[in-house]
Formats: C-alpha cells, structure tokens, sequence
C-alpha cells in the first residue's frame, strides 16, 4: 500500500513574474521522506468564473474566441478573470454582460473547482445564468474579438473544447 501522501514542506519560494495577467512562483520543497522538488513552479492567476448563459427561449449563448495557448479559434462558455475584492457571481454578471451584451433574470452557483490544482493556485466558479436578454452591445478589451452564437444546449458537450467550459455545462444540465 505504501505511504500516504502529505502536503510538501515549502524551504524556499520566490516570485519568477507578476503582472496583471498572472503571478509565477518558484517553490523549493521538500517531501515526507525528505525528498527535494525543485524548483516547483506554481501560476497563481485570479480566480475565473465560466457561464453557461440561456436565452430567454432557452438556446445557449456561446462565445467563439481566438484562444492563443492552443492556437485555437473555438467555441467556450462566457469567462474571464475575478477582479481583487468582487464576488465571482459579480464577476459573472459584468463578464456576460461585457461579452455578449446580455443580462440574466437569474444567475444560478454551481460551485467551483481547481482550475488545473497540479500546478495553479486558482479555481473556477461555475455559474448558470437564465433567461438572458440583449440590453447592450458587447464591452471588449482591446485585445478580444469575441462573436457570440445561439445553440441548442444539447449540442454543446461535443463543440465545447476547454474541459472547465464542459464541466460548466455538465453541472449546469442538472438545473435545466
């Protein structure tokens, strides 16, 4: 059976980049068996939120973005990133509202995980938002170019790419 895992002991840690994208750390550990792990890299981005938004006749609002890691255009939930000091379902409301231009008469939790808990420090928050309506047109930074598409949510496990934006729509079968 062997040993049960422990957390590592921390000796050392120093900070590799911080910015306003991201924070990447560089940890000396040191394990139960006084083994050394080194360097450990850690990113600690904010926080994300994913929603799964429904039009008011129930189509899934989807987002179609250039996704530069991969290489990638392809189709995802709306997401981004929870500002210092806001609350993820804020953040989820003013991410659907900025990149679609929809509000929802209702914003469901659907709890949050560890966005990849081997190597970053952050989670996701995994919301449902319902009966969403068009009240503006989209709100971009400069740097996103971001067309939104109505589809069947049964469609969705299949066109959804990123494993965070099918596990939102996963969780968010259960409310439908």
């Amino acid at each position: 059976m062997g040993a049960r895992p422990t957390p590592w002991h921390v000796r050392n840690s120093r900070t590799i980049v911080s910015d306003r994208w991201i924070r990447l750390r560089a940890d000396d550990c040191e394990d139960a068996l006084g083994r050394r792990i080194a360097p450990y890299y850690v990113l600690e981005p904010d926080d994300w939120i994913s929603v799964l938004a429904l039009s008011a006749s129930g189509e899934a609002l989807v987002v179609e973005e250039y996704r530069h890691g991969a290489g990638i255009v392809a189709l995802g939930t709306i997401g981004g990133a929870v500002e210092a000091g806001e609350q993820p379902a804020d953040a989820a409301r003013r991410e659907l509202l900025e990149e679609t231009g929809f509000t929802a008469s209702e914003m469901i939790e659907l709890g949050a995980t560890w966005a990849n808990f081997g190597n970053h420090a952050n989670r996701v928050h995994h919301f449902l938002a319902k009966g969403c309506v068009r009240v503006a047109e989209q709100s971009l930074d400069d740097s996103e170019t971001i067309t939104v598409h109505a589809v069947p949510v049964a469609d969705l496990g299949q066109q959804l790419l990123q494993s965070f934006h099918q596990l939102t729509w996963y969780k968010a079968l259960a409310h439908l």
